[in-house]
């Protein structure tokens, strides 16, 4: 499923996605592992994304950020449009409307930090008569964490930790102090998911980028730590309850 944990930090941007995958199978509708190794943060020229969810659905939305190297008009459009397809070739609507698309945007200025949820796709609603929906693009502001995965555990002790413990760039004389200190602080944020949800991986990508220059840096992050064994099929959808979320966004205010 993947978990997300994206933080505006005043003068960077950090993104960190742990490293499974799940592609649909058409015959059943079922979720099925495709492979604990994805490459789940993909950089495009003005930033990088992360998108939890289905693997091909993620695929294609990922190539249009590549493909669209001044930014990306009728962002909202090329989702619908994206979705429709896979509903078009079989998925089912529960494995596309639970996806979070989370990316970073430098626009020459600052990096900014945004996310979209798929779920708004699928709410109609009548206005003046008419039946529309209404998705958004939502911006991640600065002191703010945004965590986007299926299950928020009981125990929030290393999120916390995470928001009490976050520094600015300009904390650290080097970058690789920067980005030792958030591996560090992120290792125990993955291990704690991974124990209480089988559809994320201890292991994960890192994503660090300046707001002021839109300088990156991206790389995998081996996290030894055993996590909970997953069965090939990982469908949380048959047991959810009606209106349940499968995706919880659970932010934190870092002030």
């Amino acid at each position: 499923m993947t978990m997300i944990l994206s933080a505006h930090i005043g003068d960077c941007i950090v993104i960190a996605a742990d490293k499974r995958s799940m592609i649909c199978d058409i015959q059943s509708g079922a979720l099925q592992l495709h492979s604990d190794q994805e490459q789940k943060i993909k950089l495009w020229p003005r930033g990088a994304i992360a998108i939890t969810g289905e693997k091909i659905f993620s695929n294609r939305i990922e190539q249009h950020f590549i493909n669209h190297q001044q930014g990306l008009l009728k962002l909202l459009d090329l989702i619908d449009d994206e979705l429709n397809k896979r509903m078009v070739e079989g998925v089912p609507i529960e494995n596309l409307k639970h996806s979070t698309i989370v990316y970073s945007y430098f626009d020459g200025n600052q990096t900014r930090l945004f996310s979209i949820s798929t779920a708004p796709f699928f709410e109609v609603i009548q206005k003046n008569g008419n039946n529309i929906i209404q998705p958004y693009v939502h911006e991640i502001k600065e002191n703010f964490v945004n965590v986007n995965c299926f299950n928020i555990p009981a125990d929030i002790s290393s999120l916390q930790n995470f928001q009490k413990k976050i520094k600015p760039l300009q904390s650290f004389t080097q970058d690789l102090d920067c980005i030792n200190y958030y591996i560090t602080l992120l290792k125990p944020v993955f291990v704690n998911h991974a124990s209480i949800d089988p559809s994320i991986t201890t292991c994960f990508d890192l994503y660090i980028q300046s707001c002021e220059t839109g300088k990156n840096i991206a790389l995998h992050v081996p996290n030894l730590a055993s996590s909970t064994t997953t069965t090939k099929e990982l469908n949380y959808f048959k047991t959810l309850k009606k209106n349940q979320q499968l995706t919880q966004h659970f932010k934190l205010n870092s002030n």
